[in-house]
């Protein structure tokens, strides 16, 4: 199923937004629609303030998103999906299924959200102090980036593309699946030692770097033609959490050339630093 995945922050209208592009798809375009909402999923709103519990969410839904999507009819994700690594993965998910998708941001203020939020019955609220968590924590989408293009950003007064998103979805070609998003078997008994290798160089190659660069500069990639731009200063301790995420991912997804893997790694870690 084509996706279409909504994100904004809480009580930004996305749930409203979801159910009008179900309707159109169903009844004008004449497509089987399923609708994956994580109001579903959540029964109460305080699971935001439980960092393991939020994660067991999104790892729900993204195995729930991977169960249904194929190359027919539309997927629609409704949820906050504020996490740049995150909407990378779902990304890789609809590469790797050889379908397409696009990105809805639903561009509402946090304070008409918030107002939105209020109006809402008591037990389907967000607390203020999870609410502006969420909005501090989101990271907006940018169409720039592969995995949130193509990219429709609306405005609560907005009425939705409903014809740009359906040729988004059927008159765009899928991008192509290549071996940073296809499972293969392991393809070499060296990998593992080859893929902590590679990944710990990279790591402490943009460690060291910060000891004589400043931030703006470029960091060459070992084994890539990749450079890591210096936005700011990043602990040793963040980039080697998401090289062990990197390592769990790469074992599904195991390439021989290591040229690729450290690509591979690269794109990973710059998509999920903030």
């Amino acid at each position: 199923m084509p996706l279409i995945l909504l994100t904004g922050f809480p009580a930004s209208g996305k749930s409203a937004r979801a159910q009008q592009l179900k309707e159109y798809f169903s009844t004008i375009i004449k497509k089987n629609v399923v609708l994956l909402s994580e109001n579903d999923v959540v029964k109460n709103k305080q699971i935001y303030s439980d960092a393991s519990k939020e994660k067991e969410l999104r790892s729900t839904l993204k195995s729930e998103m991977q169960r249904l999507i194929s190359q027919d009819d539309v997927l629609i994700l409704d949820g906050g999906n504020y996490i740049k690594g995150y909407r990378y993965e779902l990304y890789c998910s609809t590469k790797s299924n050889k379908t397409t998708q696009c990105t809805l941001h639903i561009d509402t203020s946090s304070e008409q959200a918030w107002k939105q939020n209020l109006k809402r019955d008591e037990t389907c609220q967000y607390s203020q102090e999870n609410f502006d968590a969420l909005v501090m924590r989101y990271e907006m989408p940018d169409g720039r980036n592969r995995w949130d293009a193509p990219l429709f950003t609306i405005q609560p007064e907005d009425e939705l593309p409903f014809e740009n998103i359906a040729a988004a979805l059927f008159e765009r070609k899928a991008p192509a699946p290549n071996q940073s998003t296809q499972s293969l078997p392991l393809t070499s008994t060296n990998f593992l030692y080859e893929l902590d290798c590679v990944t710990q160089e990279i790591v402490n190659r943009v460690v060291e770097a910060q000891k004589t660069c400043v931030i703006g500069d470029e960091v060459s990639i070992p084994n890539s033609s990749e450079k890591f731009l210096l936005k700011r200063r990043y602990q040793l301790s963040e980039l080697s959490r998401i090289r062990r995420q990197f390592i769990s991912f790469a074992k599904t997804h195991p390439v021989d050339d290591i040229p690729r893997l450290a690509a591979m790694f690269f794109q990973y870690l710059t998509s999920h630093l903030v």
